[in-house]
């Protein structure tokens, strides 16, 4: 019998999680878990997924405040008669979620589906002005006779 080495980073963090500069990327247990790149740029942010096999219908893409989730399901095609010897390639269900560092401009977001490749475009929100107000001092008068 053959001892397995036990993960405890599996069994503290069932869903993995990936910090690159400060995105955190969700990826719960699931049948399928697509590569995904997260790329900032000085105006935007750029979110690839590769998920291969599939039409715009078979995946949703939500954003809600500071979090974008692409989830979907790729089915496997049925092969009758075939007998696998190699099987790498993913499939069932998935779902994805990019927490975002700063706020987006979310009516100007993209999203195109080409080669296999989902690219989301986030162009960043302008950061808010702080507006300084100026405080006008009053002195109080310390002359009692003149109350």
């Amino acid at each position: 019998m053959q001892n397995r080495r036990r993960d405890s980073l599996a069994e503290r963090a069932p869903d993995r999680r990936w910090v690159v500069q400060g995105y955190m990327i969700f990826r719960p247990n699931a049948q399928f878990t697509p590569p995904t790149d997260v790329i900032e740029f000085v105006d935007k942010l750029v979110v690839r997924m590769e998920i291969a096999g599939m039409r715009t219908g078979d995946f949703t893409v939500s954003l809600a405040q500071n979090q974008l989730v692409v989830s979907g399901v790729r089915e496997r095609p049925q092969l009758h008669g075939a007998a696998y010897h190699q099987v790498e390639i993913g499939y069932g269900e998935f779902r994805v979620a990019v927490l975002l560092p700063w706020s987006v401009e979310q009516d100007q977001v993209n999203a195109v589906y080409r080669d296999g490749f989902l690219q989301i475009e986030l162009p960043r929100r302008p950061d808010r002005e702080i507006r300084i107000i100026d405080v006008d001092a009053v002195e109080e008068d310390t002359n009692e006779n003149d109350r």
